[in-house]
């Protein structure tokens, strides 16, 4: 990571942002990481910093930017992505520095041979979440681990939820039970993004809401809003040079600390589970 603010380099066939706190961002291509995705980073960025490096698969990797933080910490680094939009993205991170292996989809000669999957906002888009987890199972080793995150409670469902093609939300209990019915040992689960989420949470709603009227008037299918949830920031792209500024980065790093208190409860707005292959 630069040790100035940012570092701006074009790769691939975009510009790419190189933040000194908030890692890669794309904002001339309508994606940068917006307050949930930083605040979900700091709690994988927390869980994953003692880990060696090992080989790793992010299924549904969207533009890659977790993997490609840890292609540069020596992983060997798989992203996996039917989105032909989100791989275009993840391409333009990819370097001699950051070497990321990117697909549309999962191949059977893989079984068995990855230490870590990773899987962030995916199994709320899929009708049989508990079947889909039991098949990436196939792809760790023995004692491998899965570390996972879903939007939180099915009582704040709302628009942004439907532009994004979600299927459900989940509560604790529920999504505990959904990954040891695929086959795995939940070791902890925290609820992370109070407070800030939750606020962001109501405007990004509004927000989007606006979108989604746009996109049924286009007759987006389900399918396709699923596909450019994880590679569409065209909102909060809007106001990168303001969320990249000093003070918002201030204002960032005060929210990640103040969410730890409340991991334990379920008072924020999205999951983060961890687990073991049994």
């Amino acid at each position: 990571m630069p040790n100035d603010l940012r570092q701006t380099m074009t790769s691939g066939e975009g510009e790419v942002v190189w933040h000194a706190d908030f890692g890669p961002a794309m904002p001339k291509q309508n994606w940068i990481p917006a307050p949930r995705f930083l605040l979900r980073r700091d709690r994988i960025r927390r869980h994953l910093r003692d880990v060696a490096p090992c080989r790793v698969i992010d299924i549904g990797c969207g533009p890659a930017s977790i993997l490609s933080e840890l292609a540069v910490r020596g992983f060997d680094a798989v992203g996996v992505d039917r989105s032909i939009d989100a791989l275009g993205l993840a391409r333009n991170l990819i370097s001699a520095e950051r070497p990321v292996t990117l697909e549309p989809k999962l191949r059977p000669e893989w079984k068995e041979s990855f230490d870590l999957l990773l899987s962030f906002e995916v199994i709320e888009h899929l009708e049989d979440d508990v079947g889909a987890m039991r098949d990436w199972a196939a792809y760790l080793r023995p004692g491998g681990r899965l570390l996972l995150s879903t939007p939180a409670h099915p009582d704040r469902w709302n628009a942004a939820d439907e532009w994004a093609g979600h299927v459900r939300r989940y509560e604790r209990d529920g999504l505990i039970r959904a990954v040891t019915d695929a086959g795995f040992t939940v070791e902890t689960v925290e609820c992370y993004g109070f407070p800030l989420a939750n606020v962001m949470e109501v405007l990004r709603a509004r927000a989007y809401g606006k979108v989604l009227e746009r996109k049924r008037r286009t007759a987006a299918s389900a399918e396709a809003l699923t596909s450019e949830s994880g590679s569409d920031r065209s909102v909060e792209s809007r106001y990168w040079s303001i969320l990249s500024s000093k003070p918002v980065v201030l204002l960032m790093k005060a929210m990640c600390q103040l969410q730890r208190p409340f991991l334990r409860t379920d008072l924020g707005n999205g999951y983060l589970a961890l687990a073991r292959k049994d």
